[in-house]
């Protein structure tokens, strides 16, 4: 009995995503990085005034040589120009730059581990054949090294030994 409506929705009639949240979310995202990465908040604040007390000998010992974050993003740029969305850009860029970079050794780390599955996965293949081959050999090898089927004579006396030891009895 056919229905009028039909079974399945037809893909166009799927309402559409809408990708502003998304766009929205991915700016507050890159503001508050930003915001972070460029904060000169009282802490670095106090961090300077500590190493000016110090004399220059030991600041100098204390400064680590390879700082976590390049010294492009977490120093704070003199005000030269008013283009501060064209800084922002600038520094989302580096920021997307060095992400980039990771996703590219991550990619290059997954192919190699797929790579080396692979060549995993050969090796178990051939150690099987290999098994397999070895198994039929030791089964031609015993029954090459099996003593001869008994004759009838051999088989009517095994049959009838029980019968005759407790006739014997």
């Amino acid at each position: 009995m056919p229905n009028e409506r039909p079974e399945f929705r037809p893909i166009e009639a799927a309402p559409a995503r809408r990708l502003w949240p998304y766009a929205v979310l991915g700016a507050i995202i890159a503001g508050l990085l930003i915001w972070i990465f460029r904060h000169d908040g009282p802490g670095a604040q106090q961090k300077q005034v500590a190493l000016a007390t110090v004399p220059p000998a030991a600041a100098s010992a204390q400064i680590d040589p390879k700082p976590l974050v390049s010294p492009e993003v977490s120093k704070p740029k003199e005000k030269d120009s008013p283009n501060v969305i064209g800084n922002a850009v600038a520094a989302a860029g580096k920021l997307a730059m060095v992400a980039r970079a990771e996703l590219d050794r991550e990619l290059g780390r997954t192919k190699a581990a797929q790579k080396q599955v692979d060549a995993y996965r050969k090796q178990i293949g051939d150690l099987q054949k290999e098994l397999t081959e070895a198994r039929a050999q030791m089964a031609a090898m015993q029954k090459t090294h099996a003593p001869p089927p008994p004759s009838d004579q051999e088989q009517i006396l095994q049959m009838l030994a029980p019968v005759l030891r407790t006739a014997s009895n």
